[in-house]
């Protein structure tokens, strides 16, 4: 392996927490944390769990950044 390849998996145990949620109860709760981002709350004091895997998940990260698009859209259609 590469030298970053080994900086990257270093980094990813580093930062690995106690606790920690999977793929799916990330997926479950994504609806929820974007909404939380288009107001002025704050989801990851609310939610740090999902903040936790979303640094260190790129699946799920593009799955957030997806969802933010859709709900940025709809957003922008409901104040025409």
């Amino acid at each position: 392996m590469s030298e970053s390849v080994w900086q990257a998996l270093l980094k990813s145990a580093l930062e690995t927490e106690e606790i920690e949620i999977d793929c799916q109860e990330c997926y479950d709760l994504l609806d929820s944390y974007a909404e939380l981002l288009l107001t002025d709350d704050d989801p990851n004091q609310i939610m740090p769990a999902v903040k936790q895997h979303l640094k260190q998940c790129n699946c799920c990260f593009n799955e957030l950044e997806a969802l933010m698009i859709i709900l940025q859209e709809v957003t922008a259609q409901d104040k025409q």
